[in-house]
């Protein structure tokens, strides 16, 4: 079974069962990618999606851009392979499959801190279990999110890349 690690905090970076994937041929696949993965488990709608990645495009041509990424992006993770599929496409919408073989960084930070946040405790700095657990936060946190990487004829990508980074940095 493939096992697919998306790495986003700092460099964009994946891997597919330990081999870095480098074959996504355009930053869009990564931008869809990432947009899906951290948002995994919401279905977005096609157009929608063609929307965020190609705003200044007409429709039809946006939606046929989006088909193509999309094909291009499945060949890349292995996802005809993988069982469950890491995406779960239909002809209205596109999401990132919560119960595929995966592990996004993203995911475990916010678990971490969402477990530190939940946990009952005194004071933070004297509970061992919300120091181990901020400690391993801290190794995960390897730069900024999606460190260096843009989408310059995306407004709208640019503006989510721009909140979730802060938010992460937070």
């Amino acid at each position: 079974m493939p096992h697919l690690k998306l790495s986003l905090l700092g460099p964009f970076q994946v891997t597919l069962d330990e081999s870095p994937l480098t074959r996504f041929r355009a930053d869009s696949a990564r931008a869809l990618l990432a947009y899906l993965a951290v948002n995994a488990g919401t279905p977005f709608r096609r157009e929608a999606l063609a929307g965020l990645l190609w705003p200044d495009q007409p429709e039809p041509t946006a939606r046929q851009n989006l088909r193509q990424i999309l094909y291009r992006l499945r060949t890349a993770i292995g996802d005809q392979q993988a069982d469950p599929p890491f995406l779960l496409i239909t002809l209205k919408t596109v999401q990132f499959n919560p119960a595929s073989d995966h592990w996004l960084d993203v995911a475990a930070f916010t678990t971490l801190l969402d477990a530190c946040q939940s946990h009952p405790h005194r004071r933070l700095d004297a509970c061992l279990f919300c120091v181990a657990r901020l400690a391993e936060a801290v190794e995960l946190y390897q730069g900024d999110f999606l460190a260096g990487f843009t989408l310059p004829d995306s407004d709208l990508f640019e503006q989510w890349r721009v909140v979730k980074q802060e938010e992460l940095h937070r």
